[in-house]
């Protein structure tokens, strides 16, 4: 999804969650002012090549933090692992793409996410493990985490691509992929690459999940923060919708076939 496609969305999710698009902005050349002071290590490009290397072509399984996810996260793996498909080696030609503190779920499980979709607000730690070991992190700049991303975004060594919501070329070398919150932007990262099919995990747009952390642990979230994200997971229902549905499949319909 280019900026012209995702700009009305956009407009209309500020204006419902009531966001500062000034600071959007700010956020996005802080983000973007970090990861190019990083010199030759910071090569979007070529790390946007092994993003389409990676994913094109592929079946992608994007988890989000949803209360079912490490229920249905188990039942995938022992699916795909009776099926020969996926082993204590990885999971084959499958694409994993983690949002945010999935990464942690992923991690408990035995395997390494390829992709890490994060705003840095949940566990940081082992996303950073997962940096360090070859997964590639699609870092987003947003209003709201301009501190997390000045303290965090120096330490980043490794693949990292900067992600925005506001128009690309007012924070330089960061992207727009669409999507919102750092779950359904995932599905569009996984769509905008050319992926076969993008299967959603952990997915429950009902309501709010408690938060996920380092080591898979879950916080309880407060009240003012559950009213925000359930206005959040409306939005994702309306975004995820615009990817074309024949790619796009949540985990029940899988689970019927493993």
């Amino acid at each position: 999804m280019d900026w012209k496609e995702w700009m009305p969305y956009y407009e209309a999710i500020s204006r419902d969650l009531s966001l500062d698009k000034d600071e959007d902005a700010r956020s996005g050349a802080v983000l973007s002012s970090i990861l190019l002071s990083k010199g030759g290590l910071y090569d979007p490009d070529e790390i946007l090549l092994s993003v389409r290397g990676l994913v094109q072509g592929r079946d992608v399984y994007v988890l989000g933090a949803g209360p079912r996810l490490e229920q249905e996260l188990d039942r995938l793996i022992a699916g795909m692992t009776a099926r020969g498909r996926w082993g204590k080696s990885g999971t084959g030609n499958d694409v994993i793409i983690a949002s945010d503190g999935a990464t942690s779920v992923v991690l408990s499980r035995g395997y390494k996410p390829q992709i890490i979709v994060t705003d840095l607000d949940g566990g940081v730690e082992d996303q950073l493990s997962c940096l360090g070991l070859g997964s590639i992190l699609f870092v987003h700049a947003h209003g709201d985490n301009i501190p997390v991303i000045s303290r965090v975004a120096p330490m980043l060594k490794g693949q990292v691509i900067g992600t925005i919501q506001t128009e690309p070329d007012r924070a330089g070398k960061v992207f727009n992929f669409g999507g919102f919150s750092d779950g359904d932007r995932a599905a569009f990262i996984a769509s905008h690459f050319g992926c076969h099919s993008i299967t959603l995990l952990g997915f429950d747009l009902g309501g709010p999940a408690s938060k996920l952390m380092d080591g898979g642990r879950r916080e309880p979230i407060d009240d003012v923060s559950y009213a925000r994200k359930f206005r959040k997971l409306k939005w994702a229902n309306v975004l995820l919708a615009l990817i074309d549905s024949p790619k796009v499949r949540y985990f029940e319909e899988t689970d019927r076939q493993l």
